[in-house]
């Protein structure tokens, strides 16, 4: 079970659910693939003073001094939850920065055996992603998380990105932040592969760029104006960062077919999830074999659930 921590207009309630219920495809197990990110318990826990010992010297007595400190203790729990709660306060304004360079990634190191493919010399090595194309993955995010936010609050779709995640203790986060995370760490996974398959000299099926410039189409189709807006997305663009995640999902699965034709695998899908997705060996050596810099200046202020969305 997670334990559902909603904050809002002075009221804190805990409520357990389904972990099921809070998962979708932007969450994996509530915490980023990328960072494992966790928030710190006890910030606010309570605070205890040691009790003063007691000597022939006249100390003062242990409840003396937790009655000294009472004040204090109360203060410093006051600031800190007022910082943080200023923290979730602040939202970028998207729009403002749609231009604006969020990841640069260079390549370091050549690890990866692609020796039974041509190179391609053209390949780039190195690539800005601009918060506008991180729209693309902001988008996706919100129209899925969304689906889960209207069941648990048709009337209020909001508190479900409000939500404090805890599950098992350790893997905590509001759901918009955890979705920010999962949206970058897809978006750096796609960019990544995108840019093997380039170097590889590798292009999808002529089928499978008709999807993605038909799913391009129909995405843009049901972004609204306010949207279009806060992500910089225009029609030429959505269908670039599409062909984008076709290219590199087309590439996982030919290295994965590979695997199952070398016995390393029963499937694609294991071969996949074992070797090529967040979390699998072959995707962490060839995060190694880049430098990838965040700016997390501008896109830890990005309010994953309030861009496309709930923006009135």
């Amino acid at each position: 079970m997670i334990d559902i921590i909603e904050k809002g207009k002075g009221r804190e309630q805990s409520v357990p659910v389904n972990e099921n219920e809070y998962t979708f495809r932007y969450i994996k197990d509530g915490k980023s693939p990328r960072t494992g990110r966790s928030i710190r318990e006890g910030l606010c826990g309570d605070i205890k003073p040691e009790p003063a010992k007691s000597s022939m010297t006249g100390a003062a007595r242990p409840g003396r001094m937790i009655k000294l400190y009472r004040p204090i203790i109360f203060s410093v729990a006051i600031v800190m939850i007022a910082t943080l709660l200023y923290r979730r306060a602040i939202k970028l304004d998207t729009s403002a920065h749609t231009d604006s360079v969020i990841v640069n990634i260079e390549q370091v190191e050549r690890s990866q055996d692609t020796s039974d493919v041509p190179d391609k010399e053209a390949a780039s090595d190195a690539l800005d992603v601009t918060l506008k194309e991180l729209g693309y993955y902001i988008y996706k995010a919100e129209t899925e998380g969304n689906i889960t936010a209207l069941n648990y609050d048709a009337d209020n779709p909001k508190a479900y990105w409000n939500l404090y995640m805890n599950q098992d203790g350790s893997n905590s986060g509001y759901v918009s932040d955890l979705a920010r995370d999962a949206a970058l760490d897809y978006c750096i996974r796609d960019t990544l592969y995108d840019m093997e398959a380039e170097r590889a000299g590798f292009t999808p099926e002529a089928d499978e760029l008709a999807d993605a410039a038909y799913d391009a189409e129909k995405m843009y189709s049901e972004l609204s104006e306010t949207a279009k807006k806060n992500t910089g997305l225009d029609e030429t663009l959505m269908k670039e960062m599409a062909e984008r995640e076709y290219t590199a999902h087309a590439y996982m699965r030919m290295l994965a077919k590979r695997d199952v034709e070398n016995g390393n695998a029963s499937s694609v899908l294991e071969a996949v999830t074992k070797y090529y997705d967040i979390g699998g060996t072959y995707y962490t050596d060839l995060l190694d074999s880049y430098s990838i810099t965040v700016n997390d200046e501008l896109w830890n202020n990005v309010r994953v659930g309030f861009v496309t969305i709930n923006n009135d």
